[in-house]
């Protein structure tokens, strides 16, 4: 059995996985409202090609045909020809498809890289092997030149 352990520690080990971010608090407010009014513009579009292809003649979408100057048909025309041009991209699209799977074959000879070595960067010549065990063993790295490329090279760093 597991020993228990004080309430404050574990209420210590929760708080060191919580993420702390400095979000702005109007800011997000902002994005959610905007988010809200696009979700309701995309329901609103939504109910009113619902209402027009089961020819429902609710209110407000009766409103949006009148002040542009729609009918039911025009809707439905609309979708037809959206329809019919996602057919014919799909038709296009899988015949291509064929076309390439007949003329190339599956592409199942293909090989995937094999992981890279030490020797495999050493070989390069890009960086030396103290900079490449520095790499390797620590977390955090502060370089005050550019260990790759030219020796000389000074990074330009914004603060």
């Amino acid at each position: 059995m597991d020993k228990s352990r004080q309430r404050n520690s574990q209420n210590h080990l929760n708080q060191s996985f919580i993420i702390r971010s400095k979000r702005i608090w109007w800011r997000e407010l902002v994005v959610g409202l905007f988010t809200l009014l696009v979700w309701l513009y995309c329901l609103t579009v939504i109910y009113f090609f619902i209402d027009a292809i089961f020819s429902l003649h609710h209110e407000y979408p009766l409103l949006f045909r009148i002040v542009f100057k729609m009918t039911d048909m025009d809707i439905k025309d609309f979708l037809k020809l959206g329809g019919i041009l996602f057919i014919m991209i799909y038709l296009v699209l899988s015949g291509w498809s064929y076309y390439n799977r007949k003329r190339y074959g599956n592409l199942t000879r293909r090989k995937y890289p094999s992981p890279t070595t030490k020797e495999d960067l050493m070989n390069l010549n890009m960086i030396d092997e103290i900079t490449y065990e520095e790499l390797q063993n620590e977390k955090v790295i502060i370089f005050e030149t550019n260990p790759i490329g030219d020796k000389g090279e000074q990074y330009e760093t914004s603060k």
